[in-house]
């Protein structure tokens, strides 16, 4: 009969790998490396190592198994291989009672341990027994990164009995098993500052942005856009991979989503649109000052020509004609020389592009977020992750997908427009067309972004093996949703 599910899954973010390898695969001595090195480096690691006694053949079980926890020297004993038992061991029930205790300390003990080590899940466990039972009160203590080491045909049957699939499987006996866990607890870091940064502008997004947009205030597209290529800046500061710095916007735009007005358009297209014009000219160029100085310059342009972009997108050239129109009848008013109107959206996104390009040389010679920055990012380190799981967060229904359509500024660019066209003469059949073609592309615009749910993106990451930006994400979104 299968253990029953565990309670509480591994409090997000979370990292787990399997270390797998059958009997004698030296899965044992890899862990206790990895302890060795993670330690020496000051990090808090917790766990167990089982070792094993003398095997009666080189690919089966010892006869006797024997615990010892992660930083102390007692070896407790463990299970005594017996034959009338199926699977055939016996565990000592004073060792039981003190891994108990052991357990019980790591979830009232903070801070959570930054490595776990489990030695290790396999027929017993999958049966109840072993560590099984320990397995809610190790995961509620929510421990940053989980290593358990299983034999490779049981994988799939651990994941379902821990109820949280594996987010990479190493094999022991690979001649760089242990660089391979050594480079996840290093990237590990780097996801989780990654995440806070996210954090951090997304709060400052929903926050500072919704203020600036409510208020109207001039130039707040210009503000914002530099504070993000600034923000990017920091956060990439001291990356391994300074291209990792392109999930920033990413993790800001989805918690952008969960937002009451997260199915605005025009922002979640402009955040997720200037990170990867950011990141994009960092991979090309790499981590200098003329790649942060150009991926600034292209978050401000794109900050001043979305706008522009996105009416032609739903109205067409109908929307260049009407704005020729108008500059054509403001120079023959004024009796100056009408620029075209690629002058005049060149010159609005040159200044964008001086100011945001501006932000983020000044962000690179700082290296380090000024005070008010550090303490937005500092209050996001302070919260504490949400213990439940975020893809339980519940799917937004039709009504607000559609509330875009309810707000007068989404209409406001294409009564400009229309009027503009009525008044040079245009016909009522051709200001309808231009209105279907306007509500059509909005539509679709909008069901586009409605669908793209942060928490899916997590999901989806992770069954395609790219953990490191999962973990920044759903850490974001976790601690996101533990402030509400």
């Amino acid at each position: 009969m299968p253990p029953p599910r565990p309670p509480a899954a591994l409090p997000e973010p979370g990292l787990m790998l399997a270390v797998t390898g059958g009997p004698g695969s030296r899965k044992t001595r890899l862990l206790a490396e990895l302890a060795t090195g993670q330690l020496a480096r000051g990090q808090r690691v917790e766990g167990v190592l089982a070792l094993a006694g003398e095997r009666p053949q080189p690919a089966k079980g010892a006869g006797t198994y024997r615990l010892r926890l992660i930083g102390g020297e007692r070896e407790l004993p463990w299970a005594v291989r017996d034959e009338s038992l199926s699977p055939p061991y016996a565990f000592d029930p004073e060792t039981e009672l003190q891994l108990r205790t052991w357990a019980d300390g790591l979830r009232t003990l903070p801070p959570a341990p930054l490595l776990l080590l489990l030695d290790e899940f396999g027929p017993l466990e999958l049966q109840g027994r072993g560590l099984m039972p320990l397995w809610p009160t190790l995961s509620a203590a929510a421990p940053h990164i989980v290593v358990v080491s299983v034999r490779p045909d049981l994988v799939r049957d651990v994941e379902r009995a821990l109820g949280r699939r594996f987010d990479a499987a190493i094999p022991a006996d690979a001649p760089d098993a242990l660089n391979r866990l050594q480079q996840a607890c290093e990237d590990y870091g780097e996801w989780t500052r990654l995440g806070l940064f996210g954090g951090a502008a997304g709060g400052i997004e929903m926050t500072v942005g919704s203020a600036l947009h409510a208020a109207k205030v001039p130039l707040r597209g210009l503000a914002l856009s530099s504070l993000q290529a600034a923000m990017m800046v920091f956060a990439g500061t001291g990356l391994s991979q300074p291209g990792r710095v392109v999930w920033v916007p990413f993790i800001s735009g989805g918690l952008k989503a969960l937002s009451p007005a997260g199915n605005r358009v025009r922002p979640m297209i402009a955040i997720i649109m200037q990170g990867l014009l950011f990141g994009a000219s960092v991979q090309a160029l790499g981590w200098n000052v003329i790649a942060l100085g150009l991926g600034g310059a292209l978050v401000g342009a794109w900050a001043a020509l979305q706008g522009f972009a996105l009416q032609y997108l739903m109205m067409g050239q109908e929307m260049v004609r009407a704005y020729d129109a108008v500059v054509l009848w403001l120079a023959e008013k004024w009796q100056i020389a009408a620029p075209g109107l690629p002058w005049l959206v060149g010159a609005w996104a040159g200044l964008h592009a001086a100011v945001a390009g501006g932000a983020a040389l000044t962000a690179w010679r700082l290296r380090r977020p000024p005070a008010a920055l550090q303490k937005i990012i500092d209050q996001e380190t302070a919260r504490a992750p949400a213990t439940a799981a975020a893809g339980t967060a519940p799917r937004p229904g039709w009504s607000r997908r559609l509330r875009e359509f309810g707000r007068w500024q989404f209409w406001l660019p294409l009564g400009v427009v229309a009027a503009i066209l009525l008044a040079s003469g245009r016909s009522w059949e051709a200001i309808a067309w231009l209105v279907l073609r306007f509500v059509a592309v909005g539509f679709v615009l909008i069901a586009l972004v409605s669908l793209l749910r942060p928490v899916r993106w997590a999901e989806q990451l992770r069954r395609r093996g790219w953990w490191g930006p999962a973990v920044a994400l759903s850490g974001a979104i976790s601690r996101r949703n533990s402030a509400k």
